[in-house]
């Protein structure tokens, strides 16, 4: 696809994305609303005087109608100021671009163990359909995919924290301290996340090769003698980057996903854990912040695997030359 179709396509989608967004705001503000309780209750406990919660709730604006205050924090999104924190009184955007660049650590280095080890898997079971190393890694990612992440990382916990000791159970890392001060905190989050993430990608790349293995022209370089290493490099590879491209920019709103459950098992601060604990407080400009940023990384991976599907030819290239 050239640059111009590219922009062109993007543009085209845009105005979906931004409706998208705007659904997502609307739809967290509403939620944090109908739940019981609000921040003012939440900050003076349940036997506070009903005098003193209204007053706090007046303080903080908490009477006027859900729709006014969202159409004022919406005003203002629209100029980059996310609001303040109805608990805090302190301005939402810092607090959710400190916790977004934890996040971004995290899900980049679960998608770089995805496409240094689930991507390779995937390659190698589907390039022999059928073998035993394609219904082990089949096998494998599917019981992946069957396991909640809150049960997924407490297993990784008991065996790799607790059982063998060899990494923190928790990764809480200490304000004013970036996510890579503390490497080793972010080893079990990382391996959770990118095997829910990899068990996806796997079966995808796996699906993608081994429709490739069946080309004319793979079969034909195989009955040739060809090397199979240079059956892959040079006949089957070639046609299934756009479906493993694909699958990759797929795993995104799949990490975003996961995050969510990932970050508060581990007590790891990013995005995910910060919308937690902004549920929890009633903290509705919090939590509408940080899911529309969440929101906007999962809409973008939606955006970037469907060029990545455009672009990608239908069929496998038929080589007509010799096979070497």
């Amino acid at each position: 696809m050239s640059a111009r179709r590219t922009g062109i396509s993007v543009a085209r989608r845009l105005p979906g994305i931004v409706l998208l967004l705007l659904a997502v705001s609307a739809a967290l503000f509403w939620s944090v609303e109908v739940l019981p309780g609000d921040p003012a209750s939440q900050a003076l406990g349940a036997q506070a005087d009903p005098e003193r919660v209204a007053a706090l709730r007046e303080r903080l604006g908490l009477d006027r109608p859900v729709g006014v205050r969202y159409l004022d924090w919406l005003s203002g999104v629209l100029t980059g100021d996310l609001g303040e924190s109805a608990v805090t009184g302190l301005p939402v955007a810092p607090l959710v671009a400190d916790r977004a660049a934890r996040s971004l650590v995290l899900g980049a280095s679960a998608l770089l163990v995805v496409v240094l080890v689930a991507v390779p898997a995937g390659v190698a079971a589907g390039a022999r359909p059928g073998a035993l190393r394609d219904r082990a890694a089949s096998l494998g990612a599917l019981l992946v995919l069957s396991v909640p992440e809150f049960v997924l990382a407490a297993l990784v916990v008991s065996v790799l924290a607790h059982g063998l000791g060899w990494f923190p159970p928790v990764s809480l890392v200490g304000d004013g301290f970036g996510a890579l001060t503390e490497p080793d905190k972010l080893v079990l989050p990382t391996l959770t996340l990118a095997a829910v993430a990899g068990a996806f990608v796997l079966r995808l790349t796996r699906a993608a090769v081994a429709e490739a293995a069946g080309a004319p022209h793979v079969e034909a370089a195989r009955l040739a003698g060809v090397p199979e290493h240079r059956v892959l490099a040079r006949h089957l590879l070639p046609s299934v980057r756009g479906p493993v491209a694909q699958a990759v920019a797929l795993a995104v709103p799949y990490t975003v996903g996961g995050a969510l459950v990932v970050e508060a098992a581990f007590g790891y601060p990013g995005l995910g854990a910060l919308t937690a604990e902004a549920i929890g407080r009633r903290d509705a400009a919090v939590v509408s912040g940080a899911g529309i940023v969440l929101a906007g990384a999962a809409a973008l991976g939606f955006l970037v695997a469907e060029l990545a599907g455009a672009a990608s030819p239908d069929r496998a290239p038929q080589r007509t030359g010799a096979l070497r």
